[in-house]
């Protein structure tokens, strides 16, 4: 900066006049006076030109992050209030040359904005198959029937499984991290086991209900709606063993061998339901399975396909 020094007036003695040394040296300081010169910086001109420097660093360092930070969000909500309001930089100026300069403030001084790190997930990115547990499954810690158990999986619960497989277990997603549980116990379809029971009428029309007992129209109404692929059912009739002509008993008829799957299904349904029909047996491809011994056994050859029970599911109730 450059600015004309202002000096006063040497003060002249009254009481005696000035020698012709003195008025020449009086002559020579006005002449040097009168003209202007080159102020030497002082103290605050130095300061000033390094805080100017530094404030316009700090300026530009400030408004970069803004514009960075501030490209998807507002900018208030990216920065906050105390990141964006920055207060003006002010330099002290020294009243004389034995105070201590002030630095000025850099772009590293400046508070930086707070950035949030997103929540870790703590499961890994793999690929995971819906499944299905067929019964009640035991989920353990590790791929053996010795290690912790974590937990349950109830019946028909849809689960996440890892293509991750170690002998008998597979890998499967449990809670916050991963468990494993018996292979076969997992399906992929939802088991129809899990189906409730219903009362409401069949669509396929109430002809089959005459002279049923309560509990036969039960099964009856259930089955129905759930299995459409069904052929037909059979009912009360006058002959035959006393379940059927006592209105106990109901035939789902299938077409043999070609639909044993979805035997095995009914069959199944009905198990998982027997306390609530009141179930005193099942029939089916010559094998029988009451609730007195909850597996199937192995019936003699009664000579025919319809005999053997290989074209139809047989189900009779308790008296």
């Amino acid at each position: 900066m450059y600015q004309p020094r202002r000096v006063a007036d040497p003060l002249v003695p009254a009481a005696s006049a000035p020698s012709a040394g003195a008025q020449r040296l009086d002559a020579g300081l006005a002449a040097f006076h009168s003209a202007p010169r080159r102020a030497r910086p002082t103290m605050a001109d130095r300061l000033f030109a390094r805080g100017g420097l530094a404030l316009a660093v700090v300026t530009a360092s400030a408004t970069a992050g803004v514009v960075v930070l501030g490209s998807g969000l507002h900018s208030a909500e990216a920065l906050g209030a105390s990141a964006l309001d920055v207060a003006p930089v002010a330099v002290a100026i020294a009243d004389d040359a034995s105070a201590a300069p002030v630095s000025g403030m850099t772009a590293d001084e400046l508070a930086a904005p707070v950035v949030k790190k997103a929540k870790v997930a703590s499961k890994a990115l793999v690929s995971v198959t819906p499944m299905y547990a067929a019964a009640a499954v035991n989920v353990r810690a590790s791929a053996s029937e010795k290690s912790d158990l974590l937990g349950t999986v109830a019946l028909a619960a849809r689960v996440s499984a890892t293509a991750t497989i170690e002998g008998k277990y597979r890998q499967v997603e449990y809670s916050d991290g991963y468990g494993w549980v018996l292979a076969s116990q997992l399906t992929d379809e939802m088991p129809i086991e899990a189906a409730g029971t219903t009362w409401d009428p069949c669509p396929r029309g109430s002809a089959v209900e005459n002279k049923l007992r309560k509990d036969t129209i039960h099964i009856y109404r259930s089955v129905c709606p759930l299995f459409p692929a069904v052929n037909s059912y059979g009912g009360w009739r006058a002959g035959g063993m006393q379940f059927h002509k006592n209105g106990r008993a109901l035939d789902i008829m299938l077409t043999p061998h070609a639909e044993s799957a979805l035997g095995h299904r009914i069959a199944n349904y009905l198990i998982a339901h027997a306390k609530v029909f009141n179930i005193d047996h099942i029939i089916f491809e010559q094998h029988i399975w009451t609730p007195s011994t909850p597996r199937w056994r192995k019936m003699a050859d009664r000579g025919g396909t319809t005999a053997n029970h290989f074209d139809h599911v047989h189900v009779a109730i308790r008296a």
